[in-house]
């Protein structure tokens, strides 16, 4: 029994080392001209994702926190002011 389990990890183990030889050679041509031409490629972040939630585990607000409650509209101006830029219908 104890030489079954011995080789059943000897097993395992060769298995991952062949994946992980396969996967080192395994290319994918997945790059930038895989887009079509004008895409535009953007990212996003907020501060309760980098800093947690306020009031939370100790937490004050953070600096975003307090702005946006000192400046309500200040999103929804913002978004307004590039949708206008851009041509976008408001709904």
């Amino acid at each position: 029994m104890a030489l079954q389990g011995l080789l059943l990890i000897v097993l395992i183990k060769a298995l991952s080392w062949t994946g992980i030889a396969l996967a080192e050679h395994v290319t994918t041509p997945f790059n930038r001209s895989s887009f079509p031409t004008g895409f535009v490629f953007g990212t996003a972040s907020a501060a309760y994702q980098y800093e947690g939630a306020a009031n939370e585990g100790g937490r004050g607000p953070s600096l975003w926190d307090t702005y946006t409650h000192k400046n309500p509209g200040f999103s929804l101006s913002f978004n307004f002011f590039f949708s206008l830029q851009l041509g976008y219908e408001l709904t």
